[in-house]
């Protein structure tokens, strides 16, 4: 269903542009609100996911510029920590954040006492991301716009709300890209 809601929104709004008649905006708004009704998340639960990761994202930046490199990602209300920081203690601080925040639900740190990724490393992973994103689009047995992917070190992050075939599935694809060294689920089923 998601893929032909897609398929029919860009047919139409391309064929309007063709004539001149509609412009950029419109087209973003179809594909958004495509993807919208393919989310199991109500729009209230999306919106706290987004200020959850901006919040978190600007905590952890203020107070740690030099000493953290973190991704904060949010599905459903359940936060995922990736990235590096520079002294275990940090780690502790990050989960007492996470636990501060308003209507965080459960949370999975996955932050290493490391160096920082350098520019190479963090490239690869932005590889990886973008393969196992477009293999997942391509898949009739995964509804990709119900999972979020973070790669952090050649490791797949998987979160969402999927059936259990579709979580196994997703996992299976990521775990077949090149480079990708361990998948991690974080999934709500479904069924």
């Amino acid at each position: 269903m998601y893929k032909s809601a897609i398929s029919m929104v860009l047919i139409v709004t391309l064929s309007g542009l063709l004539q001149g008649c509609l412009g950029p905006a419109v087209v973003s708004a179809g594909i958004g609100a495509a993807m919208m009704a393919e989310d199991p998340r109500t729009a209230g639960v999306i919106v706290d996911d987004r200020i959850i990761v901006s919040k978190l994202s600007s905590r952890i930046k203020d107070k740690y510029p030099d000493k953290a490199k973190i991704h904060v990602t949010s599905y459903n209300n359940v936060v995922l920590l990736t990235g590096q920081v520079s002294e275990e203690s940090i780690k502790d601080d990050l989960q007492m954040m996470v636990l501060e925040t308003q209507s965080v639900r459960d949370f999975k740190d996955e932050t290493v006492v490391r160096e920082f990724s350098t520019f190479r490393e963090f490239a690869k992973d932005g590889a990886i991301k973008t393969q196992v994103v477009s293999l997942l689009t391509r898949s009739a047995d995964v509804r990709v716009v119900r999972i979020s992917t973070t790669v952090e070190s050649g490791i797949v992050y998987l979160m969402g709300s999927v059936t259990q075939d579709e979580g196994e599935t997703a996992a299976q694809i990521a775990a077949s890209v090149k480079n990708v060294s361990k998948v991690v689920k974080i999934f709500e089923y479904v069924d």
